[in-house]
């Protein structure tokens, strides 16, 4: 009976401590959440949504990985947490809403050490964004760089695509297999294919002047078509930075239409004035969501523009700053290496007839 009883005894105790080395445990204590639950939300492997649960700001949260798992707390409406979750492992959160402590090994550890990092950087946003991309090339197998990526680049209101591909390019193979980069990448994939398969068909817009600006009136140039509106205060900064590349860029290959979402002409004409941007093509029909060329093109958000080339050709979409001065710059050295070759080639020919 004893050794019976003993038998029983070792089995639980094995029971228990292989159960600790099976599971993860996520615990804390987080004041001033605006709810007493926290919305779970799993990116790997199914997607799935859970909650926890808290008692005076405490709780305890336990699952039992089968891999290298990843979710992420849901802590407000823009407070956003990823844990990274592993067989043995246990995290601990602790301070208050907007401010909190986490304490883990491995993956978490760096992150906490990231986003500690570029907390003393957040109001300087230029530092801040050479500092992710240094963080993403320097450490190419963190998963950590999930969240940077998806934070810093694919939640900002202008997605640099251009830019999220060659970071993604840069990763280790193990963190371009996650569902999440995957998925991302295929996102990606979808965009490029559809720009390369589009074209704008008609240009025919009135400009503050009642003139009718049309494809004839650009002829033979690179046109940055951008769209924006009088009511929107995002689309009225980006105007304010097409200056310096209006002024950076030649005007005889390269012209900005800027096309407005306005409906009402004093409104347009007002910010137009007032913000300088006359150095330019304006253009407006006054039919807001419902013009041709926004439905053609199914633009649903501003600011956002699109980069046409002089055969009618959608090249790339909401590129701006230095990338799209450089974009136009080594299209139109492109442009002037062909008619050189052509060039070469006709004389070439001309030679060879003479014989």
């Amino acid at each position: 009976m004893k050794k019976l009883l003993f038998f029983l005894f070792t089995l639980v105790v094995l029971a228990s401590g292989c159960g600790k080395k099976n599971t993860f445990t996520l615990e804390g204590s987080i004041k001033g959440l605006p709810s007493d639950t926290i919305l779970v939300f799993y990116q790997e492997p199914d997607y799935k949504l859970d909650t926890i649960l808290l008692s005076k700001g405490k709780f305890t949260y336990t699952i039992t990985p089968d891999t290298f798992t990843i979710f992420s707390l849901l802590l407000g409406e823009k407070q956003i947490l990823p844990i990274y979750a592993d067989k043995g492992e246990s995290v601990t959160l602790n301070g208050m809403a907007g401010k909190i402590e986490v304490k883990g090994k491995g993956e978490n550890a760096q992150l906490a050490k990231h986003i500690q990092y570029l907390s003393t950087l957040e109001n300087n946003k230029a530092a801040v964004m050479t500092a992710v991309d240094s963080l993403i090339k320097t450490n190419p197998s963190s998963y950590s760089n999930i969240y940077l990526i998806d934070k810093y680049y694919v939640q900002d209101s202008l997605p640099d695509y251009n830019h999220i591909d060659q970071q993604i390019k840069g990763l280790s193979g193990i963190i371009k297999d996650t569902p999440y980069i995957i998925e991302l990448q295929n996102k990606l994939s979808e965009k490029k294919e559809l720009t390369e398969h589009r074209y704008v068909s008609n240009i025919s817009c009135t400009d503050k002047k009642g003139k009718t600006v049309n494809w004839n009136s650009v002829k033979g140039k690179y046109v940055l078509l951008d769209f924006w509106a009088s009511w929107n205060k995002e689309s009225i900064a980006t105007q304010d930075s097409l200056v310096s590349v209006q002024k950076a860029l030649k005007k005889d290959k390269f012209v900005i239409i800027s096309l407005s979402l306005d409906l009402n002409k004093k409104e347009w004409m007002e910010k137009i004035i007032q913000k300088d941007t006359t150095q330019w093509k304006q253009v407006c029909d006054f039919k807001g969501w419902n013009n041709s060329i926004v439905k053609q093109q199914g633009i649903t958000r501003i600011p956002a523009n699109i980069l046409i080339g002089p055969d009618k050709r959608v090249i790339t979409q909401d590129i701006r700053g230095k990338e799209l001065i450089d974009k136009v710059r080594q299209l139109t050295e492109q442009d002037k290496e062909k008619e050189k070759a052509a060039k070469e080639a006709e004389r070439a020919r001309k030679r060879q007839n003479k014989k």
